[in-house]
């Protein structure tokens, strides 16, 4: 398992569909440390963080990865 740093710096966006197919805009919901962002959307309904994903600076993380992420035993 490779290790997360948990507490670097992540914005959780919010995809606006007045994009394109292709394009797709975001708008910045918060800005916090990866570990909440992913406790946060965690929590969420599946229906309220379908739009979302963390921007880390390790790239974006989807939904799916974030759920995946939130299973982890080092989660803080």
């Amino acid at each position: 398992m490779q290790a997360v740093d948990w507490n670097a710096s992540a914005t959780l966006l919010e995809r606006d569909d007045s994009g394109s197919d292709l394009h797709y805009h975001f708008r910045t919901v918060e800005k916090s440390t990866l570990g909440d962002l992913v406790r946060k959307v965690a929590a969420m309904s599946a229906n309220d963080r379908a739009r979302l994903v963390i921007d880390s600076g390790g790239g974006t993380i989807n939904v799916g990865e974030i759920m995946a992420l939130a299973q982890r035993d080092d989660l803080p």
